[in-house]
């Protein structure tokens, strides 16, 4: 597959490109590769450093085995990437992470591991790599870009959002210290998840509705099956009832499944997979209830602390998750013109 290479001439304008296009039959994919992992892990574990500083509770799993960075990274280079050469070392570097339908449209997502790049001229530097990589991806008809990256880096915010990057996804942290619960609830383990399928199914509805505008894929024929595989894959159903009615969940499990959550995999964190209560019971301390029967299955199951991925538009439970998570990453998404014709 095809690549892109950036390279950074000694000039006037010292990150002009040259954008060669690259067939696998030159080698070249094999020597991004060797790029990637003489410098990458590098670069991400310095990136990764920094946002522990504002968030301790971030594991060291990805500064202290770089390599299982890298392999995810070689697992993807045969994707369209860039690198900003200096003096002959990569300064900077961004691949294609993956590609999948969004909101009716195409998208591409950078994870955060995709991207690094020195401190100096960083914003210059991702400016250059993203104009390089989204016309590639205009050209494959992928309309929607998404970029994951640390919640801390405030130079990286400002430069997506100068470029026409908006927030879309928040992932949060919490550690397993009890949280206030003002009123007694009464929380139970659902061991029948056949009991939840009226409430996972308005839990799925209140996403297409304003402020979010996202369906996710599930309808009446979907929500059993998918309460059927949170049960498979061991996940837990922590419920509230109101007069023996299911009225809020929480849904725990490991964070090894799918993308979500990809840096704190193996790393004794526990996550958020699904949370609702219905809105006539809420302000009575539901939530902080269920919550705090979470820190407590967590703990007890040797769990260090828990994470939660919700849209930054989602007005009620963005404003539960702020309260008793803290961010450590986000990703940022921009819509290009579908009309054109990129060809």
């Amino acid at each position: 597959m095809a690549g892109v290479a950036g390279y950074v001439e000694d000039n006037e304008e010292p990150y002009e490109t040259a954008i060669k296009e690259i067939s696998a039959e030159v080698g070249l994919e094999k020597e991004e590769i060797r790029l990637i992992k003489t410098y990458g892990p590098i670069n991400i574990s310095d990136s990764y450093k920094e946002e522990k500083r504002y968030n301790p509770l971030l594991p060291d799993r990805a500064i202290r085995e770089p390599e299982w960075i890298l392999d995810n990274l070689k697992s993807l280079a045969v994707n369209p990437g860039v690198a900003v050469l200096e003096n002959g070392q990569m300064i900077a570097f961004m691949l294609t992470g993956y590609y999948f339908p969004f909101k009716g449209q195409n998208a591409v997502q950078v994870p955060e591991y995709c991207h690094a790049s020195v401190t100096e001229n960083k914003e210059e530097l991702y400016r250059l790599m993203y104009m390089n990589l989204a016309g590639e991806w205009a050209r494959k008809g992928k309309h929607v870009h998404i970029i994951g990256h640390f919640a801390h880096d405030s130079a990286l915010k400002e430069t997506l959002f100068q470029i026409g990057f908006g927030a879309f996804l928040a992932e949060r942290l919490r550690d397993v210290i009890p949280v206030n619960v003002d009123n007694e609830v009464n929380i139970v383990v659902e061991t029948d998840y056949r009991k939840l399928v009226s409430l996972h199914l308005e839990h799925y509805r209140y996403y297409p509705e304003s402020p979010i505008f996202i369906f996710h894929g599930h309808d009446e024929d979907t929500i059993e099956p998918d309460l059927r595989q949170h049960a498979e894959q061991g996940d837990i159903f922590l419920v509230y009832r109101d007069q023996g009615i299911s009225s809020g969940y929480i849904i725990l499990g490991d964070s090894t499944v799918g993308n979500e959550g990809y840096l704190l995999r193996d790393t004794k964190t526990v996550r958020v997979k699904a949370a609702y209560v219905k809105p006539e019971m809420r302000r009575n301390s539901i939530g902080e209830a269920l919550l705090q029967h979470a820190i407590d299955w967590s703990k007890q199951n040797g769990f260090k602390r828990l994470f939660v991925e919700h849209e930054t538009a989602n007005y009620y439970g963005g404003k539960f998750w702020n309260k008793h998570f803290d961010p450590y990453l986000y990703f940022s998404l921009r819509y290009i013109d579908n009309t054109i014709d990129y060809q």
